[in-house]
This record gives C-alpha cells, structure tokens and sequence, in this order.
C-alpha cells in the first residue's frame, strides 16, 4: 500500500498540507497546499522560497479564479484582460469574489477535507518519482517532484523562484539515500 511507503516526514507533510488548507479556510485540499507543506523539505533548502512571497502568489491566483501568470498571460494574448475582469468582479461583488467562499462541503471519513483529483494525482505521481529513481521509499522529495512535474500552478510559483524540475531531480539523484 502506498501509506506505508511513506518516509515519517512525508506524512507529516500531508499532514501539514491538510492544515495548510483548513488555515485558508480552503473546501479541499489541492496541490498549492500540499507545495506549502513542502517549502521547508531539505531538497529546497538551497533555493531561496519566502514562505510569504509563495503564499502570496498562491493567493494571486486564487483572487484570478485560480489562473496562473501563464494562464493570464495566454488570456491576454487572446485580447482578454484578466485584471480589468477582476478588477471588474470584485467592485461588483467584492474583493476575493473570484476566489470563491469558502464552502462548507461535506467531510469524508471522520470529517477530514478531501483532497483535489489534482492533489490525489501528485501523491500517484510522488510514487512513480520514488520509483523510477530506484527508492523503496515515498518522501518529501518525491512529493517535490510531483508537483513540479505536474506543469500547473505550483510548478509556475516554484519555478519562478529557480525550482525546476530538472534541477530538483538532479539533487535527489545526487544524495545519498
């Protein structure tokens, strides 16, 4: 079973990833917060991640709909300004009213948040990246990598602070085990 490959940081990490959700009163739990878990893993220790400017970019995003920077930027190079709708929305219904309310949706086993199919699929993915280094192991850096390799919005806010995938990769296949 995949729960029993997990490294104990790597739990902790979901662990942190669901209060990260219920902090910003969040209806699931998605890939932003499971990235927040993470910033602290020592596979990131030597990029520079202020926890303040990533939470800042997720909250950007979140204000947008969810859009990434890439997202905005494709929007705009269809004539569409993503700002000025915004903009638009929010002095109709208030600021964050793209951001979405949080919903009180229902719980599931013992009232926990459920996870996204995104998040669900970065935890598949963290598996198959502990896999194909060779690791009988499931931790933080497989979740790293899962969320880099999965070209949405984390791997934009990461790899706009010099996180890439590539380089992430490198660093785990370089430390000893």
């Amino acid at each position: 079973m995949i729960g029993e490959r997990f490294t104990k940081a790597a739990r902790k990490a979901v662990h942190d990833a669901v209060v990260e959700a219920e902090r910003l009163d969040a209806h699931e739990i998605g890939p932003e917060h499971l990235a927040l878990a993470v910033l602290d893993a020592p596979v990131l220790a030597t990029f520079d991640l202020p926890r303040d400017e990533v939470v800042g970019a997720f909250a950007a995003a979140r204000r947008k709909g969810g859009l990434s920077e890439a997202d905005t930027e494709a929007l705009r190079g269809l004539g569409i300004d993503v700002d000025a709708i915004v903009a638009s929305v929010e002095r109709t219904h208030g600021e964050g009213a793209l951001a979405g309310a949080p919903r009180r949706r229902r719980r599931f086993f013992g009232n926990h948040l459920p996870f996204t199919a995104a998040a669900k699929k970065t935890l598949e993915r963290s598996l198959l990246e502990a896999r194909d280094l060779g690791h009988d192991f499931l931790g933080e850096e497989h979740l790293v990598l899962a969320l880099l390799a999965g070209h949405g919005l984390v791997a934009e806010v990461l790899g706009a602070r010099g996180v890439e995938y590539a380089e992430v990769r490198k660093l785990i296949a370089r430390s000893p085990r």
